[in-house]
């Protein structure tokens, strides 16, 4: 059986997230990781949601899923955490914008065009400047991280 994801950014954000469960979301102890969470999902629905402008969006059809979602999730839950149990101040930002952009989503893509689009993505989205006191996001200093948009 196939699905398709949801027409738009906020649905197929809320459909990525509806499948993050509250253990998951309590796996890694680090402070960033669920703000990252909603980083990464955010991202998935750009990219998904790219597919339905044609050539506009990528220069090729890839097949983007939820295994990347997952297996992106997992990475920063894994490399959260051991930054937490080393007591790291750092967060490896080139780590993982290398293996979610090069590895696990672009080694979907085959266009040099696309790649570069992708790793742009994840450049702004993928940084300290998340947690910057002087332009705060949305979702770093909430006490309870909800995972459900308005």
């Amino acid at each position: 059986m196939v699905t398709e994801p949801p027409d738009g950014i906020k649905l197929n954000t809320k459909a990525t997230l509806s499948k993050v469960t509250e253990e998951n979301l309590e796996e890694c102890p680090h402070y960033a990781f669920k703000p990252l969470c909603w980083v990464i999902a955010f991202f998935h629905s750009i990219i998904l949601d790219r597919r339905k402008y044609g050539k506009i969006g990528w220069n090729v059809v890839y097949d983007f899923n939820e295994s990347d979602f997952r297996i992106s999730f997992r990475l920063v839950g894994m490399y959260l955490k051991k930054a937490f149990d080393n007591k790291d101040e750092m967060i490896p930002w080139g780590s993982l914008r290398y293996l979610i952009g090069e590895a696990m989503y672009g080694g979907r893509v085959t266009d040099d065009w696309d790649r570069r689009v992708l790793i742009c993505y994840l450049d702004e989205y993928m940084g300290d400047f998340l947690f910057d006191k002087n332009t705060p996001f949305l979702f770093a200093d909430t006490p309870e991280y909800k995972y459900g948009l308005p």
